[in-house]
């Protein structure tokens, strides 16, 4: 049976990543492509964070910190890719702006189809030099492959939501909680892959450190930019969660997918990831839903 599973990993994975991103598409209405023109500083702050600070943190990261090839790869994977599903529902919980985390999540996952590829690529001749032709990405084909497995579904669900607007209210709060079902489902899948190429445990203890730096350093970068900017707690607290909750699920299947970079080694750091960010999650809520309260109460 595990053998059976194992097979179908990446494919199982391109599945759970694309139901995500459908379920995301469910909750998103055209106006959160376009609250930038209400919100422009608070939306310019959070999409820099995301698309430019946090990749150059994650190598900033590399550069400093000892660790294999491999794993410093999959720590820019999960640096380039936008915020997934569950930082929304992280927002609300720690009563941030939901509205605005939305948007976020939305913008970045088109624009980073685009930005996704010139990330990777770069980081692969500047990490792995030589060895990276074998894997080095094509342009078109990495954007249209990110494309179906991204944008696609959220436009599917996207439409279904303006079709069938009172089945997708219903079903809002069983896609938050369901986002969360499919990140520890596809953690599970990710540890049987690594067990069929070696030892699992050693990879996540390779990638442990940077994993917890990148949580680190992207949560305050991103709260602290914002109140420099003299955004609310609210907003600021949004734009963190957005730049330190990644899309680990996208992560993992850009690693582990055939027609991608085909690497499950490339694929622990993303899954470390995973497991790193639910457990932050817990003290964030928990540190901005305290602070945003106060602040209400002044």
């Amino acid at each position: 049976m595990t053998e059976f599973l194992s097979a179908y990993i990446p494919a199982i994975l391109q599945i759970l990543l694309f139901l995500v991103m459908f379920g995301m598409g469910m909750t998103l209405t055209i106006p959160d492509f376009t609250r930038v023109g209400t919100a422009p500083k608070a939306v310019f702050t959070g999409l820099l964070n995301q698309i430019v600070l946090v990749p150059l943190i994650a190598y900033g990261i590399v550069l400093l910190v000892p660790m294999e090839p491999m794993i410093a790869m999959g720590l820019m994977v999960c640096a380039c890719s936008p915020g997934g599903a569950v930082s929304n529902l992280y927002s609300y919980l720690a009563k941030g702006d939901t509205a605005l985390s939305i948007t976020l999540t939305a913008i970045s996952s088109l624009v980073t189809i685009f930005t996704i590829p010139l990330i990777i690529n770069f980081s692969l001749d500047a990490i792995l030099g030589e060895a990276s032709k074998s894997i080095q990405l094509p342009l078109g084909k990495t954007i249209f492959n990110i494309f179906k497995l991204t944008a696609l579904p959220v436009f599917i669900g996207m439409f279904i939501n303006y079709k069938f607007s009172n089945f997708a209210d219903k079903s809002r709060p069983a896609i938050k909680w369901g986002s969360i079902t499919v990140i520890v489902l596809a953690l599970i899948f990710m540890v049987l892959k690594l067990e069929e190429i070696g030892d699992s445990w050693r990879f996540l203890k390779a990638a442990f450190l940077s994993v917890v730096l990148l949580n680190i350093l992207t949560l305050g970068i991103g709260f602290f930019s914002a109140k420099f900017l003299r955004l609310s707690t609210k907003q600021a607290a949004t734009i963190s969660i957005e730049s330190g909750m990644q899309n680990n699920v996208l992560g993992m299947t850009l690693a582990i997918s055939p027609s991608l970079l085909n690497s499950p080694e490339m694929a622990a750091t993303p899954g470390v990831y995973g497991v790193v960010m639910c457990v932050f999650a817990i003290g964030v809520i928990y540190l901005y839903r305290g602070m945003i309260v106060k602040e209400e109460n002044v």
